[in-house]
């Protein structure tokens, strides 16, 4: 239970990130079937919905970084919860998904994957 209480509290940096950044939140963990976003957000400078994937590490380690568990697998399931997603809302503006990586208690980066 350790990493989902890491995982939630990434999320939570990640959200606060964003909303400094003047992104809206709509919307945390939201279940799509087997599928899950974490956070849909909007951009008011790009002026689109942001599906944000958060990957968080509890500390630095060069060897097991956030960045290697975004494997084309998770990239596919990514798009297809964005897809799920706008196919419920009948949703047909600009989007983007985004991915957030935290180490302990800060965004490390921010990686916005125009699509």
């Amino acid at each position: 239970m350790h990493h989902i209480h890491v995982g939630h509290r990434g999320e939570s940096l990640a959200v606060a990130y964003l909303q400094e950044k003047n992104y809206k939140i709509y919307d945390r963990n939201v279940r799509l079937g087997r599928d899950e976003i974490d956070i849909i957000a909007y951009d008011p400078d790009m002026r689109m919905l942001v599906f944000v994937e958060v990957k968080t590490r509890k500390r630095f380690d060069p060897d097991f970084l956030p960045a290697l568990s975004m494997t084309p697998r998770k990239k596919r399931a990514l798009k297809r919860s964005a897809w799920k997603w706008m196919t419920r809302q009948s949703y047909e503006a600009p989007w983007r998904i985004d991915v957030v990586f935290v180490i302990g208690s800060k965004v490390w980066t921010h990686i916005r994957q125009m699509h």
